[in-house]
């Protein structure tokens, strides 16, 4: 009966959205890159450390609260059936030299060495100090209904026992049932944001960390810090906001910084201040189009701001390379980051483009 009414609910959705497309209509909307930057520019800093829970217990950004306008499904229906302001710039540009190569992964086996897999989206794995880091693993077929254009068929067999598992938030393109059961089977730890505990342990997870933003943990030599993130929370018949969302420091004989999902915010500048980053791994896609995705994702100017902001040594790009959710073609991110350094050669040198599969090794960055 609970999986009928799930059925019929999605049936729902997806007649609402369809509905909502035909009789709404799709326009083309404008957006001010000034005034969003401005916006962002006059955020008080000191509200990264405020309460973030509301008077109803929902999480939000107290330095910026999520617009309203449109409302998700309006800005849902419009991505998905619009027009996008951006189609004349991503027409052209040489797709093969962005798409994944093979990789068996057969290396992970070895946990000596210190080394940065990009296995698509916001999925990485981190060996470092003998340890094996999963950052959002997502390696389902699908994210709710939305198909996978590249599948990469992962052999959890090839990951070590007891890996540690780092998720930022909810949403299924990052907190994905099938990669968290089998990792579950690999005895993993997972270290998750505040509500979300139960989630793993209802499906026989034995050791899971719940944090807040700012809350930190030691483990294997490893220190994890829980920082904030511009974005929010929501998952089919759960309400938006009632889990916490957020971003990692990750540090032992390497720092690292994952962001997870976030808009461009002052937390980046304060990350900067307080820690010394040796390498940063950056959302930049699903940017597409701009009105809608502002907010919660950042484009490549923004990409590069984020650099500048937490002065990491070494930047990698994600958040692309296995699924589309926005405007922009699956791999336009890592080409439309390489031209950009082509004029601006400052950032030859301190960031990384890696195509789904690639990895480097952290002593030399090598691209392998």
């Amino acid at each position: 009966m609970i999986l009928r009414i799930s059925m019929l609910s999605l049936i729902a959705l997806v007649l609402l959205v369809s509905i909502s497309a035909l009789t709404l209509g799709c326009t083309k909307i404008s957006f001010d890159e000034g005034a969003w930057k401005e916006r962002v520019r006059m955020a008080d800093p000191s509200l990264l450390y405020a309460d973030n829970v509301d008077a109803n217990g929902l999480f939000y950004n107290p330095w910026m609260e999520r617009e309203k306008k449109g409302g998700v499904l309006k800005g849902s229906f419009n991505m998905l059936f619009g027009r996008s302001e951006d189609a004349e710039v991503f027409s052209d540009f040489p797709e093969n030299a962005y798409t994944a190569v093979n990789n068996d992964y057969e290396y992970l086996l070895d946990t000596t060495k210190n080394r940065l897999s990009f296995v698509g989206h916001a999925s990485f794995i981190i060996q470092m100090d003998s340890n094996t880091i999963l950052t959002d693993p997502f390696f389902s077929k699908k994210a709710l209904i939305r198909k996978k254009d590249v599948y990469v068929d992962f052999d959890f067999d090839k990951v070590p026992e007891n890996p540690i598992v780092l998720i930022t938030h909810n949403h299924y393109d990052h907190l994905d049932d099938y990669s968290i059961k089998k990792l579950i089977n690999k005895e993993a730890t997972f270290i998750v944001p505040l509500k979300l505990k139960s989630y793993f342990t209802k499906k026989g997870a034995k050791t899971v960390y719940e944090l807040g933003w700012w809350d930190e943990i030691e483990l294997n030599g490893i220190k994890y810090t829980f920082l904030p993130a511009q974005h929010w929370s929501r998952r089919f018949r759960q309400a938006a906001n009632t889990t916490l969302w957020g971003s990692f420091m990750i540090e032992g004989s390497r720092s690292i910084y994952f962001s997870g999902d976030t808009g461009y915010f002052i937390g980046f500048k304060e990350f900067g201040k307080k820690y010394s980053i040796d390498y940063a791994l950056i959302g930049a896609g699903a940017y597409s189009p701009r009105w809608f995705m502002h907010y919660s994702h950042l484009n490549v100017s923004e990409f590069f701001d984020t650099v500048d902001d937490l002065g990491a040594k070494i930047a990698i790009p994600m958040h692309f390379g296995i699924i589309s959710l926005s405007n922009e073609p699956l791999n336009y991110p890592p080409y439309d980051i390489n031209e950009y350094m082509k004029e601006n050669t400052q950032y030859s040198d301190r960031v990384r483009t890696l195509r789904v599969g690639e990895y480097i090794d952290m002593e030399d960055n090598s691209d392998k």
